[in-house]
């Protein structure tokens, strides 16, 4: 998530989506619980760079991805 070229998430970059996921949709005691477990209060991130909806938007994409490149591979194979 660094950039926009890189396609690898580490992963503390995913626990921070699922605890920033957990706040936003008000299971507070979740996203305390897990941010303890996860060590997220020692995380490098900035939160004021994460937008909200950051985990579902993510998750959404990757699947476009996979949906778009499985679509390629059966154009490829008609071929």
């Amino acid at each position: 998530m660094k950039g926009p070229m890189n396609n690898t998430v580490t992963s503390e970059e995913v626990n921070y989506l699922v605890f920033r996921y957990l706040q936003e949709s008000g299971y507070v005691h979740s996203a305390f619980a897990f941010g303890y477990e996860s060590h997220i209060v020692k995380s490098n991130i900035d939160g004021s760079q994460i937008p909200p909806g950051a985990l579902l938007s993510f998750l959404q994409r990757g699947l476009s991805y996979v949906a778009i490149e499985s679509t390629l591979s059966v154009r490829i194979e008609l071929n």
